[in-house]
């Protein structure tokens, strides 16, 4: 699927779990943006992936373009050695990633563990299990199995860049949308 439909998936899945905890506006919000880098470092094993270009705020200042290439170039790095759909797309790194993120979210400040285990968790295994259902499946249960999981009948596969992404980017957006009223109406 594209970028787009990860990050809106991500963001649905988000605002649903928050909604469910009733965690309020403010946690929903650190949520969700915490959910469109969850839902992009699964491609960081991609050259030109979203993750890796630069940032508006990059492309205006130099301060912010040499701190966004030095954090970047691990994953630069990452990306020349590795193939996609390896060991970025199991869920014991979907875990380990959340870990470390809520961590350094924590080292920063304390309040921001929260929002940030919930949404870079949710976009990144939203992602995995969105993966899972397009034709070439995504290897969820590495490194225990190389064995690819489908989590839809092949003729229900939703091909990257087809129709079927797009339907899925517009019912997950709709659905984003939904449960944000619903959080927001809560808070």
């Amino acid at each position: 699927m594209r970028n787009r439909t990860h990050e809106a998936i991500g963001a649905a899945v988000t605002l649903g779990v928050c909604a469910a905890l009733d965690s309020g506006g403010l946690v929903a919000a650190g949520a969700v943006c915490a959910s469109l880098l969850g839902s992009r470092l699964p491609d960081a094993d991609v050259r030109g992936a979203r993750i890796h270009r630069r940032t508006r705020l990059e492309r205006r200042s130099v301060m912010a373009r040499l701190a966004g290439g030095v954090l970047r170039l691990p994953m630069t790095i990452f990306a020349a050695s590795a193939r996609h759909r390896g060991a970025t797309h199991w869920l014991l790194t979907a875990a380990a990633a959340t870990i470390v993120l809520t961590a350094a979210a924590g080292a920063v400040w304390p309040a921001l563990m929260a929002p940030v285990a919930i949404g870079a968790g949710c976009g990144y295994c939203a992602h995995l299990l969105a993966d899972a259902c397009t034709p070439h499946g995504a290897p969820l249960l590495g490194p225990f199995s190389s064995r690819r999981v489908h989590l839809l009948p092949a003729a229900l596969r939703v091909a990257t860049g087809g129709v079927g992404d797009l339907l899925v980017l517009i019912a997950a957006t709709l659905t984003a949308g939904a449960l944000g009223f619903v959080v927001l109406q809560a808070a």
